[in-house]
């Protein structure tokens, strides 16, 4: 995979003698495989030269534009991009939806007659428009793993992996914890631990270094990192190397080295093995994985899914916040059309979540005597599953959110003072959009490191196929009158499977995974209708290829104990297991699990 930078200015482009050598364009990097899949990450200015060197390379019949979000110096270069005028090509264009406006209708504004005097259904290309939530999806050989950061527009960050190496395009991102972005690596709440998680074991990370630590404290809102904060999540999620972008437009070339150099020394002071550079348009990076590595499986997609966009049943509820944020919170519901906005006295909240199923779910510090993180707990503790989904936000000033007490207490996220209308807004779109799919990832079981060691140990991951286990599935699927039963096991971001009867994929991201529920218990999973089934009903293996309708699986353990995977039969119609059939599918099961020790056995000696 070879990564290029064609923009690295943020905000406004800034061509002249100062910006020579890390260049004045706007956002923009373009992604080739060693198969020729051309990626264009953003579409700032840069993608005007990078249209033009296509077409010169005989490239540019084909390809695909992912968008990070719909800011004027992400997507201002598309109306220049020459590929798209040329009839006879055919091109993809990716990027998150909000609440309201389609990507295209957000894109085909800045292409208005008072803007632009071509509009974009004049584009002679075939052009595909994508919307994208939180998961991933593939192009042909590429994954591409998509969650949304944290910025004043809906923004997605794009982690691409190809030819056995991965790398992270993290533009427009705000740390979560205002103390992180000063420079106290020691701070951070769950966004940021998400973030860590999201670009870990990365061999290029491109992040937001917009500003320094001592900027932060007058930029917060903003949406934009500090050089601080990207070494020390790179540092966090063990990443080879980390190019610094969205260069500020204050900045020239030389200012742009002695953030370099403090950045280094960043490296140099935690004892860390980090490469730190500067993203300079013109330069490429060539990213190569192990030699032995295996060919990426076909992969099913988990985002891009046809979100659900209308609000109209949609219903948030505010208690204990003061009314100055209350205002902005009922604002911002308002302005995307949200029109059930609540707010509700804390003596009736635990009666209001219950029953009114809140889409949404925001908590205080203005009533005393009432502490919002307890109250979270509590409402997490209210009978039934629904309650344990909903998104729960607590309003706060950066002192009164404490990481650790919030984790604890299932805290989904903080909204910390001091934050504006439209940043308000965006993090109001981005929960409602993860809460309003009607299919939840399963939460992680409380052993997960001591399960995937486990899984680890077995030594089957992305091992070639085995009789031994290939007749289990074969012997399940004719017996209980299944079209499809897999032998899977559960690895940190996706399901493998190790037999897979009737399917034609070997693996599936684990977020979109019944199997990723059934590690969750020792007892059986039956889902006789995924369609009338909450955890599952817009799943986009249910919504989409291969249609499942019915699942049954059964939790396969490792010789320690450990749950790794589970044994499972699916079909496309709803239906139910008798008592004989469930005792048949636990029997072959415990046949898996014996070839499993056997495995393990063997590895061990």
């Amino acid at each position: 995979m070879q990564v290029r930078f064609w923009g690295t200015r943020g905000s406004i482009a800034t061509p002249g003698g100062a910006t020579l050598r890390y260049g004045g364009n706007t956002s923009c990097v373009e992604v080739t495989s060693d198969s020729g899949v051309t990626i264009l990450i953003d579409a700032g200015t840069g993608a005007n030269a990078l249209g033009k060197a296509l077409i010169d390379q005989g490239r540019g019949a084909k390809g695909h534009i992912l968008i990070s979000h719909t800011h004027w110096d992400h997507i201002q270069g598309l109306p220049f991009f020459a590929p798209l005028f040329v009839a006879g090509n055919e091109w993809h264009i990716y990027g998150p939806r909000g609440l309201g406006q389609s990507l295209r209708d957000v894109l085909a504004a800045q292409m208005e007659y008072a803007y632009f005097p071509v509009a974009l259904n004049a584009f002679a290309a075939t052009v595909h428009f994508h919307e994208v939530v939180e998961g991933a999806f593939s192009i042909d050989d590429v994954r591409i793993s998509t969650q949304y950061l944290n910025h004043p527009a809906l923004t997605v960050g794009y982690r691409v992996e190809v030819d056995g190496a991965s790398a992270v395009y993290a533009s427009d991102h705000e740390p979560h914890d205002a103390h992180a972005g000063e420079g106290h690596p020691e701070a951070g709440e769950g966004g940021d631990a998400a973030h860590v998680e999201f670009i870990r074991d990365a061999d290029l990370v491109i992040h937001d270094a917009q500003y320094t630590a001592a900027e932060f404290p007058e930029k917060i809102g903003w949406g934009h990192s500090t050089i601080e904060y990207a070494v020390d999540v790179a540092i966090a999620g063990n990443v080879k190397k980390l190019a610094l972008y969205h260069h500020d437009p204050s900045r020239g070339d030389d200012a742009v080295d002695e953030l370099l150099v403090a950045a280094r020394a960043r490296v140099k002071a935690a004892e860390a093995d980090l490469e730190v550079v500067g993203a300079a348009e013109g330069n490429a990076i060539t990213l190569r994985g192990a030699a032995n590595t295996n060919k990426a499986s076909p992969f099913l997609p988990s985002s891009l899914v046809e979100p659900a966009t209308s609000v109209s049943d949609e219903l948030v509820l505010i208690a204990g916040v003061p009314p100055s944020d209350r205002a902005v919170l009922m604002a911002a519901a308002r302005a995307d059309g949200i029109p059930s906005v609540s707010e509700v006295l804390i003596e009736q909240l635990k009666e209001a979540v219950q029953g009114g199923r809140p889409s949404l779910v925001f908590l205080g510090y203005a009533l005393p005597d009432v502490d919002p993180i307890a109250l979270c707990a509590e409402l997490r503790a209210l009978p039934g599953e629904d309650v344990k989904d909903i998104p729960i936000i607590i309003v706060a000033d950066q002192a009164q959110a404490p990481a650790d007490k919030g984790e604890a207490a299932d805290v989904t996220d903080w909204l910390t003072r001091p934050y504006s209308l439209q940043y308000a807004r965006s993090r109001l779109r981005a929960w409602l959009m993860r809460s309003m799919l009607r299919w939840r990832k399963a939460p992680l079981p409380q052993d997960e490191e001591e399960r995937l060691a486990a899984v680890q140990r077995l030594g089957l991951l992305d091992t070639g196929a085995e009789e031994r286990f290939d007749r289990h599935a074969r012997i399940a699927a004719a017996a209980l009158n299944a079209p499809i039963a897999l032998v899977t096991l559960v690895d940190r971001d996706r399901q493998w499977f190790k037999a897979h009867q009737g399917f034609e994929f070997s693996e599936t991201p684990r977020d979109i995974g019944f199997c990723s529920h059934a590690i969750l218990d020792s007892e059986p999973l039956v889902v006789t209708d995924a369609l009338q089934d909450d955890r599952f009903a817009e799943n986009p293996a249910v919504v989409g290829d291969p249609h499942v309708r019915f699942y049954a699986g059964i939790p396969l353990h490792s010789a320690d104990g450990a749950r790794v995977g589970a044994f499972c039969i699916v079909d496309r119609k709803p239906r139910s297991l008798s008592a004989a059939q469930l005792r048949m599918l636990k029997d072959i099961a415990r046949l898996v699990e014996e070839e499993l020790e056997q495995r393990q056995t063997a590895q061990a000696g």
